[in-house]
């Protein structure tokens, strides 16, 4: 009986423990089940901030890129920000609506790798193409694209550099080009110029000697102190683009004057401001050629042999054009000049004079060590819109005095743009006991004009109003046009009389270009520079990312 209540006991024990595990195994289960989908819930939170936030990664580099592609954003550590441009060139870039391609002749590894100074050039031509997508660059390899070079009427050397433009004139298909090789893109110093200078050499009678660039630069490259490359893309970019080039053709012939420290040319940086600034330039004979029937600025640097009746003639036909005017003339005097009456008489057509003597300034203020060495702030401000600094100071030497005939005689009128002070007079030099060339014998007292315009007019015949001039613009020393005064920052010779000749030939869409030079060095900071970016990199950046990364923690902690 016993035994029988056991196993009922028993049997009843077993029953509920399998009723309780059947009980408890479902509940089991289901919370299996529930940390399973927690699990997978969190897995595919998880999975999808991933994927998001790769997402908005690629997303924002390609807007990021976009933006930058159209709106450039560029940060130059560089001490002497070789990879940036002036304010002036940007404006200028900006505002190209012509399509221009620049094209290296050379492969791009090579080209690049060359020098340091090939790989500035190139950084800052690709911003040039950033800021305006009318401008776009190529690499072309000379021996594998002979088609190429022989499209263009240039002789194409390795590594020289074209700026081109295209446009459709009465049907034809009409390209201008400008071309640039690795010596336009560097500036040597000063001794090796000094000494080419008073050996009666420049840089480009060297180059031309030494057969190409990349001989020259073979023997001479050590001399190469900084690149000049803004100068040279920019003045390029201005000639192939401006709409209405502009051309200058210097009459030589006359036994033109020499600088007296060398045997060159006393305009030769004068002739490399104009070609810098978009001005295209020439020479012919005038004892032998004519006046090309394009040019619209003809120069008669300082001759010292007077001219011709029948060149005379030339100039006087160049300027009246057929009756319709329209054309410029620099004539400069030197107080090296003997007598010139027939270009005297001449300049008398246009009510201008060119006097004896030099002239001098009474008061130390207003001279450099000697008295004709003049500095004259009394400027005439027609013709100013490319001056920045509205108080320059204009230098010269051995200046003789422009004087205005009238002011206003039928169609002609003159204007004095260059005026010393009250106390100014004019006198002859002589050589004192110390072989100093002094003031001797003074000729007239008051104040006088180093730089005058006379101007002939002719109205149109269709009553519009419209007026068309030929002037003669009139400079009483080669010095005010030295290339020592014009490239010193100190005076505003180069500033001033540029924006009067632009003014005057109607070229006022560019940009005054005076070449400087910017230093050629590797990746170079100052120190706040480099205090900067190790703060950045060592503390800001690092701290960031520490603190995203514990918002992140503690979310995930939480949920």
């Amino acid at each position: 009986m016993e035994n029988k209540e056991e196993k009922v006991t028993s049997g009843s024990e077993e029953l509920l423990k399998k009723k309780a595990d059947k009980d408890k195994k479902p509940k089991d289960k289901k919370a299996g089940s529930g940390n399973t989908a927690k699990k997978l819930k969190h897995g595919t939170m998880a999975t999808v901030l991933t994927c998001g936030f790769l997402a908005v990664l690629v997303l924002l580099n390609v807007v990021t890129t976009v933006l930058f592609e159209r709106y450039p954003i560029n940060i130059d550590l560089t001490k002497d920000k070789i990879y940036s441009m002036t304010d002036e060139t940007e404006e200028y870039v900006k505002n190209v609506d012509r399509d221009v391609l620049v094209s290296i002749f050379a492969d791009e590894e090579t080209y690049l790798n060359y020098s340091a100074y090939n790989k500035q050039a190139i950084e800052l031509l690709k911003n040039y193409c950033k800021m305006n997508h009318h401008i776009s660059y190529r690499f072309v390899d000379i021996d594998s694209n002979p088609d190429i070079i022989k499209s263009y009427s240039d002789t194409i050397s390795n590594f020289d550099i074209i700026f081109e433009t295209s446009s459709e004139v009465d049907g034809e298909t009409v390209k201008r080009t400008r071309k640039l090789g690795m010596v336009d893109l560097l500036s040597f110093n000063d001794e090796l110029v000094s000494n080419l200078s008073q050996s009666g050499y420049s840089i480009d009678m060297l180059r031309e000697q030494a057969g190409g660039d990349m001989n020259l630069l073979a023997y001479y490259g050590s001399y190469v102190e900084s690149s000049n490359a803004e100068q040279a893309f920019t003045s390029a970019l201005m000639t192939v683009t401006d709409p209405n080039p502009v051309y200058v053709t210097f009459l030589n012939g006359r036994n033109e004057v020499s600088d007296i420290t060398s045997k060159t040319s006393p305009f030769s940086y004068f002739k490399t401001l104009l070609v810098a600034n978009g001005y295209n330039v020439n020479e012919i004979d005038i004892t032998k050629d004519e006046i090309p029937s394009n040019t619209d600025i003809a120069v008669i640097p300082a001759p010292t042999v007077d001219y011709l009746p029948e060149e005379v003639q030339k100039v006087s036909d160049f300027l009246n054009n057929d009756n319709k005017l329209g054309k410029q003339l620099i004539y400069v005097a030197s107080y090296s000049q003997g007598k010139t009456p027939n270009l005297d008489e001449f300049l008398e057509e246009y009510g201008l004079a060119v006097g004896d003597g030099v002239i001098c300034e009474a008061y130390g203020d207003n001279y450099i060590n000697y008295p004709y060495y003049t500095l004259s702030t009394d400027l005439s401000s027609d013709f100013n819109q490319d001056i920045l600094n509205k108080n320059l100071v204009i230098s010269s030497m051995y200046t003789r005095p422009v004087n205005t005939l009238f002011d206003e005689q039928g169609k002609i009128s003159t204007q004095q743009y260059v005026k010393t002070t009250d106390n100014a007079y004019t006198a002859t030099l002589k050589y004192n006991n110390e072989y100093q060339l002094v003031p001797s014998e003074t000729l007239t007292k008051g104040q006088q004009c180093l730089f005058a315009i006379g101007s002939k007019a002719k109205f149109a015949d269709d009553g519009s109003g419209d007026t068309a001039y030929s002037n003669v613009l009139c400079f009483g020393s080669e010095y005010l046009l030295q290339s020592n005064i014009l490239s010193a920052q100190q005076y505003g010779n180069s500033e001033y009389f540029f924006s009067v000749i632009a003014g005057i030939s109607h070229k006022t869409d560019g940009v005054f270009i005076k070449p400087k030079t910017i230093k050629g060095t590797a990746f170079d900071i100052d120190q706040s520079k480099k205090t900067a970016l190790m703060w950045t990199f060592c503390l800001i950046i690092p701290v960031a990312v520490l603190i995203v990364g514990l918002v992140v923690w503690l979310r995930r902690k939480n949920k």
